[in-house]
């Protein structure tokens, strides 16, 4: 019997390339529909798909993406539409930030408690929140199906939206990209982050005070903050090879979905010391690293970085990533939207 394809309709924020790594993922789960034999139309405000789309003010962003990219999607024919912000109407709604309702609350943000609580207090801020969630909460009613990316978004669904549809669909790692290999000569401790007071890079510090024979390496985009023993990069053009050579990665995110950083390493043969707020806290313990509780922890840190080094097993590490190949993850999603038509 002759398969048949689909046209799917994909509606995002950004589509600029070399963004970040929602834009990657995009980018390489277009290319997989259209390896499989799918048609692919990508709506996005920015990049080479952008169309002409009111963006201002941002909390109400996905109502015009409703208004404007949804009908545009079916009017080319679009069976099925995938949206990574929240659009009310599309098929399959995949949160890339995890759920707002439990994104970032209160007790886990890391901004001093003072500035903290006058920035929740402040009421443009609680509106912009509010009408977000608006819209989100209309993605998770049937008969839309929410692809999850971790177990901690499926267990955040059930906990709040119960009538919820969801389906767990990780995110995958380039396998070939990120391998082990070659001598372990790098950096004591790599830390690979674009946000540095989001993934913890203060808790990092202060557990280096701890570690006075270790020194870090940082890799990102956003604003160094000095130590003696600590060296910054804001080029991760070589960040495979630094995964490889790394003896130890750490993590200690506040808040991430499926942190990609904790696979890359995990190919690479590396562990990694992340924090249960990160929905691949499971994988990073399976590959023997650790999760600490509290981000903000850095005596934990300290002992966990040090109880790691001196077990790391690399092929522990890459075992369990392989079970989680980038293609064959990209797949799983294509086969959740196209259904038996892939």
């Amino acid at each position: 019997m002759r398969p048949s394809f689909m046209h799917v309709g994909v509606i995002c924020e950004h589509s600029d390339p070399g963004r970040g790594g929602a834009e990657r993922y995009l980018r390489a789960l277009a290319a997989r529909f259209r390896a499989r034999g799918h048609r692919v139309t990508v709506c996005a405000r920015t990049g080479p798909e952008a169309r002409p789309v009111r963006g201002w003010p941002p909390a109400l962003r996905p109502g015009y993406y409703a208004r404007e990219f949804l009908p545009f999607l079916r009017d080319e024919g679009a069976e099925r539409v995938l949206a990574t912000v929240p659009v009310p109407g599309c098929d399959f709604y995949q949160p890339h930030n995890g759920l707002l309702s439990v994104c970032i609350p209160a007790h886990l943000d890391p901004v001093p408690a003072p500035w903290r609580h006058l920035r929740r207090a402040n009421p443009v801020r609680g509106i912009h929140f509010a009408v977000l969630r608006g819209f989100e909460d209309r993605c998770y009613r049937p008969p839309a199906k929410v692809l999850a990316l971790s177990p901690r978004v499926v267990e955040d669904l059930a906990g709040l939206y119960p009538d919820a549809r969801s389906v767990l669909t990780r995110p995958g790692v380039d396998l070939g990209r990120f391998a082990p290999g070659g001598a372990r000569d790098g950096p004591d401790m790599l830390f690979v982050a674009h946000n540095f007071r989001l993934k913890g890079l203060a808790t990092v510090l202060r557990a280096l005070d701890r570690l006075p024979d270790r020194r870090l390496l940082v890799v990102g985009r956003d604003r160094p903050v000095p130590h003696p023993r600590a060296e910054y990069r804001s080029d991760d053009a070589d960040l495979p090879a630094l995964f490889r050579s790394a003896r130890v990665v750490v993590h200690p995110t506040w808040y991430d979905t499926a942190s990609l950083v904790v696979l890359e390493a995990l190919a690479s043969g590396t562990p990694v010391i992340t924090s249960m707020r990160d929905g691949n806290a499971d994988l990073a313990v399976e590959g023997g690293g650790a999760a600490v509780n509290d981000p903000g922890d850095d005596e934990a840190l300290a002992r966990a970085i040090e109880a790691v080094a001196a077990s790391a097993d690399p092929g522990r590490a890459r075992a369990v990533a392989e079970r989680y190949g980038e293609q064959a993850m990209l797949d799983r999603v294509v086969e959740v939207v196209c259904g038996s038509a892939s």
